[in-house]
């Protein structure tokens, strides 16, 4: 699901067998994927929590685990689903359960397999096409019909990039103890309650760079959600990430804007001292 999202849906499961097995030794084959839910979502905010979906895949329907799972993510809050070939014979409150009445596991499989993709063209991503990416095989993503686009992908059209410190967060004393030690922006609460109602946010910075070392234990992603959390800004960030994202535009403070002419924009570095 993640590669088929374009990365921008985090999918994981249980899928090693030392894994499972360590896990089954360590509490039990009822309460192993509880284990490893729980591991799993250990170090992530309540608003990651709720923009979460615990989806359980059952042929029978009475997989004694998978269910359990699902019942503890119901009682931490998390949103629930499951796709199962029988009826589920065990209530699940506040889950919202696909049967697929099917006779045979591999129709299930298959079946399940297929809502998956269904899934994800439902969130809005776009499928990669096969084949070598040639330019008659990116034709077949282009949901216009044009031949050529202007725009790569949808979200191009509906992100708005926005650099964290020194833009939401008052940085003010630079990278510091690597801690987010500062208050915000004035008037950054407002602007992105205002922006989210008309885009995607997504957070640019850093400090969610995977080769940054844990600072207290945590990373530098985790800290801006907790961050985020306490100045209740959270509600209108969708995603945190240290690479470029496809937007409309981009809000840098150390940003040059670029509009069509190189002397200007070496005019403007020069102006700031960035170059001589």
């Amino acid at each position: 699901i993640t590669r088929l999202s374009n990365g921008t849906k985090n999918a994981m499961c249980p899928g090693s067998c030392v894994v499972a097995t360590s896990l089954i030794n360590d509490v039990g084959f009822d309460q192993w994927m509880v284990a490893w839910l729980n591991q799993r979502t250990s170090a992530m905010s309540s608003t990651q929590l709720k923009k979460s979906l615990v989806l359980g895949v059952s042929s029978s329907g009475n997989s004694g685990d998978v269910i359990k799972a699902i019942e503890w993510a119901n009682k931490a809050k998390i949103p629930t689903a499951m796709i199962s070939g029988r009826e589920v014979k065990t209530k699940l409150k506040d889950t919202s359960v696909v049967i697929l009445n099917t006779e045979y596991y591999h129709t299930a499989e298959v079946l399940t397999l297929l809502l998956s993709y269904e899934l994800t063209h439902g969130s809005g991503n776009v499928c990669p096409a096969i084949g070598s990416n040639a330019p008659e095989d990116l034709e077949k993503l282009n949901w216009k019909g044009n031949k050529i686009r202007k725009h790569s992908y949808p979200d191009e059209q509906i992100n708005l990039a926005i650099d964290f410190d020194g833009v939401i967060h008052m940085n003010s004393k630079g990278y510091y103890d690597g801690t987010i030690y500062d208050d915000p922006i004035p008037g950054s609460k407002e602007a992105l309650k205002s922006l989210a109602s008309q885009y995607t946010i997504i957070l640019h910075t850093c400090k969610a760079k995977p080769d940054r070392g844990l600072v207290n234990g945590k990373t530098g992603t985790e800290m801006i959600w907790d961050w985020l959390e306490k100045h209740g800004m959270a509600e209108y960030v969708s995603k945190i990430t240290s690479e470029k994202p496809r937007a409309v535009c981009y809000i840098d403070d150390k940003a040059v804007s670029f509009d069509g002419n190189w002397e200007t924009a070496l005019g403007e570095m020069r102006s700031k001292g960035i170059i001589e």
